[in-house]
């Protein structure tokens, strides 16, 4: 990576900050050094931005984009959504055995426009044999069901929608049936699924990375790093640092231990000391490409935003109450329904960045599906309070327009 200098930012660049406003010796697109070095990894440095909107991205990568599998969650009648049972004779219940499918990955690379009903999925195998019988993806048939009623039936190779591995050629295992011994009931298995679309906010089977994080991005400064390094022999080696000159082989040791976690305390900062620069790392777990999951993520950001863009001049969304605040200060509560840390991270962060109004929020509780936003406002009126959180709400939006836009322009 070029090295790149970590010049204390200006006032007004820091306010600036959200809407891709670049810190010095970068370049004007929030995204760089993109590489794409497998069809499912891909990384990237965005910069420079707030880590609040950095994590954004990275949650909604992760619980928000879509894709399609088989519900297997139980209803109030013991029954699993998408996954019904007619036989089952492994030692699996049938709560764990539709647990086991649930999470198989279904190869849908256009998940918006999947139709649940247009495809029927089937497990039907019995083992009459002495010996075990494994139970894989492969063993599930597809058909695509006719345009109208009269229509026949198409059957699907399973591999388009279970792909196997790429060295061994084997499905996912699902379980395992035991050989017939004398005149016993074979073992058999047999099951009807349906496939339906969701998000790894509902459930970790419709997550579709195998990583998505981020890490600040290292300062390549030599003078500070050895500011670091001497600092941390100082602070947790407890090493003189003018006795370690006359040593050149412990010092070497402990570079070397500095350099395998330590450094990355030495990271690119603001003039507030706060990082602005990530480098992220994307792996899809094969359906979806990491460009699309990107791409993806930041719509779902904007749209989620422009929910609430007007509610300085209109009615508020059903999703949205809002109320005094159960405080000293004068201020209102806004309670999401339906909404988390993602939303209300980005919501503070811009109202507390912009100016001197108060803001913060919180999730009450963990088994409720809300998030509570509380902006004090001096005059005490509501209105003040709606136009402070559509003003955030516009102005996250346009920055993930921003950086979506620009996304498209990355090869």
């Amino acid at each position: 990576m070029e090295k790149v200098e970590a010049i204390p930012m200006s006032t007004a660049a820091k306010k600036q900050i959200r809407v891709r406003q670049t810190a010095p010796k970068q370049s004007t697109a929030p995204f760089e050094n993109v590489r794409q070095t497998s069809p499912t990894t891909l990384t990237f440095q965005l910069s420079p931005t707030h880590v609040s909107y950095a994590n954004s991205l990275r949650r909604a990568a992760l619980t928000l984009v879509e894709t399609v599998a088989f519900r297997a969650d139980i209803d109030e009648k013991g029954n699993t959504a998408d996954i019904r049972f007619t036989k089952n004779s492994t030692p699996m219940s049938n709560e764990m055995f539709a647990h086991r499918i649930g999470l198989l990955p279904v190869h849908v690379s256009t998940p918006l426009a999947w139709k649940p009903d247009e495809y029927a999925f089937e497990l039907n195998v019995k083992n009459e044999s002495a010996d075990p019988l494994n139970i894989t993806a492969a063993d599930i048939r597809v058909s695509k069901r006719g345009a109208t009623a009269d229509d026949p039936d198409t059957m699907v190779p399973s591999t388009e929608f279970f792909h196997p591995h790429p060295i061994s050629r084997s499905t996912c295992l699902l379980g395992v049936l035991k050989g017939r011994v004398g005149k016993n009931p074979a073992e058999e298995v047999h099951c009807t699924l349906r496939a339906t679309l969701g998000n790894g906010r509902e459930n970790a089977r419709f997550i579709p990375v195998s990583l998505c994080a981020y890490k600040y991005t290292l300062d390549t400064d030599e003078d500070k790093r050895k500011k670091v390094f001497y600092s941390w022999l100082e602070s947790h080696k407890k090493v003189n640092t003018a006795e370690l000159e006359g040593n050149p082989e412990r010092k070497g040791e402990l570079e070397r231990e500095f350099a395998t976690m330590e450094v990355a305390r030495c990271f690119l900062k603001d003039e507030k000391g706060e990082p602005y620069s990530f480098d992220f790392s994307i792996e899809s777990i094969g359906v979806l490409t990491p460009r699309y999951i990107v791409a993806r993520a930041l719509d779902i950001l904007q749209a989620k935003l422009m929910k609430y863009a007007s509610i300085d001049k209109g009615d508020l969304p059903p999703s949205l109450t809002i109320q005094p605040a159960d405080a000293r200060m004068k201020g209102f509560d806004f309670m999401f329904q339906g909404e988390d840390h993602t939303l209300g991270n980005l919501l503070q962060t811009w109202i507390t960045e912009d100016g001197d109004t108060f803001a913060g929020y919180k999730v009450p509780h963990p088994l409720r599906d809300e998030m509570l936003l509380r902006i004090g406002v001096e005059d005490g009126l509501q209105t003040t309070a709606r136009g402070v959180v559509a003003a955030a709400a516009r102005g996250c939006a346009e920055m993930f327009r921003s950086w979506r836009s620009a996304w498209e322009m990355v090869r």
